[in-house]
C-alpha cells in the first residue's frame, strides 16, 4: 500500500559485546523472525507438501517470497509438539476405562513401507532402507470420526497406541471391541493382547478374496470369475467348509513349487485363519467384513506425505512428520497452537 519501507535503527553494544535494540524491543519484532500465524501457516503447508513445494505455496498465496529452510524449520517444531503432546497420551494406561462407553468400536492396524536414509556427510552415498510404520485407527460404530496413532517402534507399542485409540474412539468396560485386519500374525496376537475377551478379529474378506481369485484360474479356468463369487458367497454365509472342500480338491501335486501353486496358498491361508473368518455375524451386526478405513487410512494420514516420488527420510524426521499428521486426521489441530 505504501510501497517500500525501510527504518534506520540504532543498535547499542554492552561491555559484554552483545547488541542491544531498543527499537526492535519496543515493537516486539526480531531479525529473522516469524509471526505465530505465519509460523502456522508453514506448518500446514509443510505438512502436506515438500517445504519447496510448501514456500512456492506461500509465494502464490501471500505474494512474498520464503526459503524452504523456513519452512522445514516450523513444520517440525509443530512437529515436534504434537509428538510431544500424543506422547503425554501414550504413557498413560489405556486399560483405564470409563464403565460406559460405546456398544461397539470398530478397531483396525496394518503396516506400510516408508523409505528412509541415515544421517551422513552431506554429498557421501547415503543407502536407502524400507521401514515400516503401524498406523492404528478406531473409529465407533455409527460414527463418521476416527482415531489413528502411528509408530515405527515394535509391535508392542503399535498395539499400546492401538489401545488408546480405541478409547479415544469411545470404549468402555461395556463396549465391544470388533477388529478387523489382513491376516499378519502378529496383529491378531495384539488383538488379543490389547482388547482380550471384550475383542473378536476378523481376517479382512477381501484380503482372503485375493487368494481365491488367484486360485479360481486353477480350479475353474472357463469361468474363475463366477467360481470366485460362488466362494466368496459361500464365506458370507457362513459355508467355510464347502469352500474348504472345493480348494482342497484342486491342490496341486506336491513337488509343484510354492510360486506354482496359487490353490495351496489359498488353502492354507484360509485354514490357517478358521477362527477369524465368522463374516455372516459381522453382517448380521451391521460391522464391516474389511479393513477400508486403515487403508484409507495409510493413504490420507501416512502415505500422502511421507511417500512422495523420490522421497527418503531420516528416521527421527519421518517419525515426527507422522505425529503432526496424526494430530491433524484426530481433528486436534488447534491443540498445537492454544
Amino acid at each position: 500500500m505504501f510501497g517500500s519501507v525501510s527504518v534506520c535503527e540504532r543498535i547499542w553494544r554492552t561491555p559484554e559485546r552483545s547488541y542491544h535494540r531498543p527499537f526492535a524491543q519496543s515493537i516486539g519484532v526480531r531479525g529473522r523472525g516469524l509471526s505465530r500465524l505465519l509460523h502456522r501457516v508453514l506448518s500446514d503447508f509443510g505438512a502436506d507438501e515438500s517445504f519447496a513445494r510448501a514456500a512456492n505455496k506461500v509465494k502464490e498465496h501471500y505474494g512474498f517470497e520464503i526459503g524452504a529452510s523456513a519452512v522445514r524449520r516450523c513444520t517440525m517444531e509443530s512437529a515436534q509438539k504434537a509428538a510431544e503432546l500424543l506422547g503425554s497420551e501414550y504413557a498413560e494406561d489405556y486399560r483405564a476405562l470409563p464403565p460406559n462407553g460405546k456398544d461397539c468400536v470398530i478397531a483396525q492396524m496394518d503396516g506400510s513401507m516408508i523409505c528412509t536414509v541415515e544421517a551422513h556427510r552431506r554429498g557421501s552415498k547415503r543407502p536407502r532402507l524400507w521401514r515400516e510404520f503401524r498406523l492404528t485407527a478406531a473409529q465407533a460404530q455409527g460414527s463418521v470420526q476416527s482415531v489413528y496413532a502411528a509408530t515405527m517402534g515394535s509391535v508392542d507399542e503399535a498395539g499400546r497406541r492401538w489401545g488408546h485409540c480405541a478409547k479415544s474412539a469411545g470404549r468402555g468396560l461395556n463396549s465391544r471391541i470388533h477388529c478387523v485386519a489382513d491376516g499378519a500374525e502378529w496383529i491378531a496376537l495384539q488383538s488379543n493382547r490389547i482388547f482380550g475377551q471384550s475383542g473378536d478379529f476378523l481376517c479382512d474378506f477381501f484380503h482372503l478374496s485375493e487368494y481365491l481369485g488367484a486360485a479360481a484360474p486353477t480350479c475353474r479356468p472357463r469361468n474363475p470369475g463366477k467360481w470366485r463369487k460362488t466362494q466368496q458367497n459361500r464365506l458370507k454365509r457362513g459355508a467355510t467348509q464347502l469352500v474348504v472342500a472345493e480348494l482342497n480338491h484342486h491342490l496341486e501335486a506336491s513337488q509343484t513349487s510354492d510360486e506354482d501353486a496359487p490353490v495351496r496358498a489359498a488353502y492354507r491361508y484360509l485354514c490357517n485363519r478358521l477362527e477369524h473368518v465368522d463374516y455372516p455375524q459381522a453382517i448380521a451386526r451391521g460391522l464391516p467384513i474389511g479393513s477400508g478405513l486403515i487403508e484409507s487410512g495409510h493413504r490420507h494420514v501416512l502415505q500422502q506425505r511421507l511417500k512422495l516420488p523420490g522421497c527418503a527420510w531420516r528416521t527421527q524426521t519421518a517419525e515426527l512428520m507422522a505425529q503432526l499428521r496424526v494430530l491433524r486426521a484426530n481433528h486436534r489441530w488447534l491443540e498445537i497452537w492454544n
